[in-house]
């Protein structure tokens, strides 16, 4: 290997001490070369990209968690230290056809228990009493008199729905209770006398038949359609447009937010959440047509009973739109309080307990079934002039009596012979004459084959739910030979059609579904579907909610019925001439009789108002109150006067 010598004319002889900014700094000239090579370059900038992509991924990783997972895992750190509490929300208002307050919402005292001050959960929730909470819970039951084995019981339902929600233990304590726990607070820091949202009904005691009852969302109610979003512990409607419009009313639970340390226990007080104002439910309810409604059915079973009547105790009127179906009023007696039942909860539950004939929770409006007597006349007709069996000229024999076989019908009038063509015998009410038509259908096609009367009668509503949105109607039946045998286990005989042909026999309908056939009487046909709900009103939205017809119906000679029944209410011979003789605005209506099993005949009116231009159609049934013009029609003569504002 080659080496270099030093020249000595390069030699230097430098000091032992030099200041330190002078000293000289080692140098390799054997390494100059490389620190300028291509080498060192590519290893730095490899080194510096390498360090650049740990630093971008750190950045990426920070973006994600910040920006694209942040939500989420606030989220879980909120989990984790808040619980989320669900407490009873207010409901939807409901009002009537012009604004007028049913149903709305206000606050009443309970006493609330706090679980964890009283006691502790096992591993399975269940909750348990420490003994010092035993303690303070029979200081309360000596307070409120409710038993101990009560309040524990309610607060461990409580603590099974919703671990960290106060548990309300007294859901009605009395003014004093609530007062005592309020200025000793310091006493009992494990109770709170607290407020809860609940119904309030401006209107007093009106409209139990159509607004119907809350309670708590029961455990086989959970899952089904109409409760399909309801959570257990949930307040719900049991019955009418509160249960029906239930997913309208009910805003669900209020959540609240209550703080916990990592342990779990209870560290600040709960936080509420702004909850969402729920839709207010509007009727096509008349508050002022109800009450009318109300007051009148009971002036007529005042005045069943003073012509002798005494089992005339129960009755319902219907009071519709024959074009839209809209319900202005849907009045039945004996009913309950509404505002009693939200109040006092010994009286809710004394209405589940009654065993009435007619219990207070019975509608007998939309669930009474009963026979016609003489309002169902107009529909045969339909059927016979449908079917050719007669012309609105045909003229019948209307006798005091009509006899087939060994058994004798009897006419109410003993002592008419005369013959009669349609328009006459629906204005006089002669059953002799139907009872000969029913024949002419029996004899058509003989052993009940000929099912005209029974076919019209569902097409016009009767012996079927007519599809109101309200909760429990009846279907009601027309008999049918072949339900006959299935039911009675006895043959059709030609006195079964000629009973049906005056609204006797098995038929058993409710003044809704007359209200519909009479409704498709009076507009020409078409079978509306009845409603109480109208619209959906959203802060200043409007939402009209659709209830289109059920069918439309071509009516034969339909004028000669309408002419009929115009008669009825304003010939001298009239059914319920006496009635309506002079009444400002004309009528046209029919009159009913029903025979009962037992007790006095049933006393029904159906009819429509103004007769050449359909506004209204008034249904009136009142329970063993003798002939159709001693009550019925009477009552129905009240609703029209509140309708149209006329002075009695």
């Amino acid at each position: 290997m080659a080496t270099s010598t030093p020249d000595d004319r390069r030699r230097v002889k430098l000091p032992r001490s030099l200041p330190d900014r002078s000293r000289p700094q080692p140098y390799s000239r054997a390494d100059a070369p490389y620190f300028r090579s291509p080498g060192f370059f590519v290893r730095v900038g490899g080194l510096a990209v390498l360090v650049g992509v740990v630093i971008g991924v750190l950045v990426l990783r920070a973006w994600s968690i910040q920006i694209l997972h942040g939500p989420q895992y606030t989220s879980i750190a909120n989990s984790q230290s808040f619980r989320v509490v669900d407490l009873t929300a207010p409901r939807g208002a409901i009002v009537d056809s012009h604004g007028r307050p049913l149903a709305g919402t206000t606050g009443h005292a309970v006493v609330d228990a706090d679980p964890s001050a009283l006691g502790t959960s096992d591993a399975h929730g269940r909750w348990s009493p420490t003994a010092a909470g035993t303690r303070q819970l029979r200081v309360l039951s000596r307070l409120a008199g409710v038993a101990l084995p009560t309040l524990v019981a309610q607060i461990r339902r409580s603590v099974l729905r919703s671990p960290f929600a106060p548990a309300v233990v007294i859901s009605r304590p009395n003014s004093g209770l609530v007062d005592y726990l309020a200025e000793r607070a310091s006493s009992y820091p494990a109770f709170k006398a607290t407020w809860v949202p609940s119904r309030t009904y401006p209107q007093g005691a009106l409209g139990a038949e159509f607004l119907g009852l809350l309670g708590e969302v029961s455990q086989n109610e959970l899952g089904t359609k109409r409760y399909a979003s309801a959570q257990p512990g949930q307040i719900v409607g049991q019955t009418g447009v509160e249960a029906t419009y239930d997913s309208i009313l009910s805003s669900g639970f209020r959540h609240a937010h209550l703080r916990v340390d990592s342990l779990g226990r209870i560290v600040g007080p709960l936080e509420y959440a702004h909850g969402k104002t729920p839709p207010t439910l509007k009727l096509t309810i008349d508050a002022r047509i109800q009450r009318a409604a109300d007051k009148a059915i009971r002036d007529g079973m005042a005045l069943a009973q003073a012509n002798g009547h005494s089992d005339a105790t129960s009755a319902a009127a219907v009071v519709m739109n024959p074009r839209t179906g809209g319900i202005y009023a849907l009045a039945s007696y004996p009913t309950y309080n509404q505002v009693a039942a939200a109040n006092d909860p010994a009286y809710r539950n004394s209405l589940y307990r009654s065993t009435s004939a007619n219990p207070p929770l019975l509608n007998l409006a939309t669930q009474g079934l009963y026979p016609t007597g003489s309002t169902f006349k107009p529909i045969v007709a339909e059927a016979a002039l449908t079917q050719g069996l007669i012309t609105p000229e045909t003229n019948l024999l209307c006798s005091g009596s009509f006899t087939l076989g060994n058994f004798t019908f009897h006419n109410v009038e003993a002592g008419v012979y005369s013959y009669m063509s349609l328009p006459t015998a629906l204005a006089e009410s002669c059953d002799t004459w139907f009872y000969r038509l029913g024949n002419l259908f029996y004899l058509h096609r003989p052993g009940g084959r000929d099912l005209g009367i029974q076919s019209w009668a569902h097409m016009l509503g009767l012996g079927q739910p007519t599809g109101v949105d309200l909760t429990g109607e009846m279907g009601g039946v027309v008999p049918t030979p072949a339900w006959l045998q299935r039911t009675q286990h006895i043959p059709w005989y030609e006195g079964q059609t000629i009973n049906l042909a005056i609204g006797q026999g098995f038929l058993a309908v409710t003044p809704l579904q007359l209200a519909v056939a009479y409704s498709a009487l009076a507009n020409g046909g078409t079978v509306v579907r009845p409603h109480v709900a109208d619209a959906v009103i959203k802060g200043q939205s409007v939402i009209p909610l659709s209830f289109k017809p059920v069918r439309h119906l071509h009516m034969t000679d339909l004028a000669a019925i309408q002419q009929g029944l115009y008669e009825a209410a304003n010939s001298p011979n009239g059914t319920s001439a006496a009635v309506f003789s002079g009444f400002p605005v004309r009528v046209a209506g029919k009159t009913g009789t029903a025979q009962a099993p037992t007790g006095s005949d049933h006393s029904w009116y159906a009819s429509w108002a103004p007769a050449t231009n359909p506004k209204v159609v008034v249904v009136v049934l009142i329970v063993h109150g003798g002939f159709g013009a001693e009550a019925a029609a009477p009552a129905a003569k009240e609703i029209y006067q509140a309708f149209f504002r006329l002075k009695g």
